[in-house]
């Protein structure tokens, strides 16, 4: 633990808002505070632009421009004010620190070639230990999975007169006006450019420095890292006291699942032990039929209601054991009312919901997309999230597939600080939306990770091919639900 044990060693501190809102200034406070490296993001982005201008390469030449960093060796080291930044070994921390560079740089950053590569590089520099980043889609795309996200923000006038005294701080002279000026065009640039536009994510707490000193935006920040979604809720991490309380029918299908998924080589990764607050929404990815039984069967300290499909309903038999495991039937061809009151209704008794936002299995490999589900009640309910990235269930074998490893991984718990900003700005449908996309990346995140572990398979490439010509014989022209289902 880093800071006196304020965070882990290895926190990830996300912190996104518009230009001049002084992020840099306060992710490198912050990270000294904190025991963390700080990784400035932006720089990224300005190296780039620099050495485009220096190369006569035209900032609206997306192909050029990918060339270039592709061929490049861009670092970032520690300094005393601000990261050094080295492009091919020459150190360029001041010649990207210019009107030029300024009027020119969200212009580089708007092409999507160049943003992914860029996201690949940030995620290796964090991957190399506890960080703190800012910029632009931090919290949203490079670390969804951040074990803190903070959005900053002020008034485009008071992030005018902060940029203005910080030009006037290293020498450069600028009319205020125009830096306001050039400020309101970048934002318009960042919030609507296709390749990850400014946003704010669900999950990130909105924190409007517009009238606070520089000590208090800190100290805020700093505050902002301490709010542990794991700890701000009664959790019994005591499995054994939590187990006792179950009735019978529970202690026998856990206890059953869990038996057999010993026999089929499961490792869960991510939290030891995962239990989650009372009314928490149980997120997974969809790949196999036997996805609930594995997923579902790792959350043994309590009563779950799942969503399920209607169709595995039918019968008195299926019907009665399904009702008898507190499934809740849902009519997945539009909008069922009745399902999603009752999902709604054992949230808020306190009752876990599992569900799979996707809607229906989905190509191994392939997180998303994510349906309107989860968004609609996350919105109603407030209910916090847990993402679970499932692996390995589509070639499932006794004493375990060395080609198709079963794996549970989990997310961190996801609360929706920005809900209520959120939906002051945009229609529920547009926040349902941005809930999703938050969900589907997280997942995407999930797998990078466990391919990371353990890299995607032979076999596993092979079911994906798979699956990929089953849809597309179902769906020759892209239309109607996904198969799988």
């Amino acid at each position: 633990m880093a800071a006196g044990n304020i965070v882990p060693a290895d926190a990830v501190v996300a912190i996104d808002g518009p230009a001049g809102s002084g992020k840099s200034t306060t992710a490198k406070a912050l990270a000294r505070r904190l025991g963390l490296v700080y990784v400035d993001t932006g720089a990224m982005y300005r190296a780039l632009t620099r050495a485009a201008l220096d190369a006569g390469v035209s900032p609206e030449n997306e192909a050029e421009l990918s060339e270039l960093l592709s061929a490049a060796k861009l670092e970032l080291r520690p300094g005393d004010k601000e990261s050094q930044v080295y492009w091919n070994g020459r150190d360029v921390s001041k010649a990207i620190r210019t009107a030029e560079v300024d009027s020119n740089v969200s212009a580089v950053a708007a092409h999507g070639s160049v943003r992914r590569q860029m996201v690949e590089l940030q995620r290796e520099f964090g991957r190399q230990g506890g960080v703190v980043m800012e910029g632009r889609d931090i919290g949203s795309v490079v670390f969804p999975l951040a074990s803190t996200k903070i959005y900053l923000d002020a008034s485009a006038e008071a992030r005018a007169d902060r940029r203005w005294k910080q030009n006037r701080e290293r020498g450069i002279e600028h009319d205020k006006q125009a830096v306001l000026d050039d400020l309101i065009k970048r934002d318009k640039l960042d919030s609507e450019r296709e390749e990850s536009p400014l946003t704010i994510s669900p999950d990130a707490i909105v924190l409007d420095s517009s009238d606070w000193s520089l000590e208090r935006q800190l100290d805020e920040a700093a505050l902002a890292c301490r709010v542990n979604p794991w700890m701000d809720a009664r959790i019994d991490w005591d499995a054994e006291k939590a187990w006792r309380p179950l009735s019978p029918k529970y202690k026998i299908f856990f206890g059953f699942l869990r038996l057999v998924m010993g026999f089929l080589g499961m490792k869960v990764m991510g939290r030891p032990q995962p239990t989650v607050p009372a009314g928490t929404i149980l997120a997974s990815n969809h790949v196999a039929w036997s996805d609930p039984p594995v997923v579902g069967g790792i959350f043994n300290r309590g009563p779950i209601r799942t969503l399920a499909k209607e169709e595995l309903f039918k019968g008195p038999v299926l019907r009665g054991f399904f009702n008898w495991l507190d499934c809740i039937p849902i009519n997945r061809r539009g909008y069922d009312e009745r399902a999603f009151d009752m999902a709604r209704e054992a949230l808020e008794q306190g009752q876990n919901l599992f569900m799979f936002p996707e809607g229906t299995r989905r190509i191994p490999g392939q997180p998303g997309p994510v349906k309107g589900g989860l968004g609609i009640l996350a919105q109603v309910t407030r209910a916090p999230i847990q993402p679970i990235f499932v692996r390995g269930t589509c070639a499932l074998a006794f004493g375990g597939n060395p080609q198709s490893p079963l794996e549970v991984r989990y997310g961190p718990l996801v609360r929706l600080h920005a809900l209520d900003r959120l939906l002051a700005e945009l229609d529920r449908k547009e926040v349902t939306k941005r809930i999703g996309t938050m969900f589907q990346s997280m997942l995407e995140e999930m797998q990078a990770r466990s391919f990371g572990d353990f890299a995607e398979t032979g076999l596993e490439k092979k079911l994906r091919a798979k699956q990929e010509r089953r849809i597309l014989k179902k769906r020759p022209f892209g239309e109607g639900p996904p198969a799988g289902s």
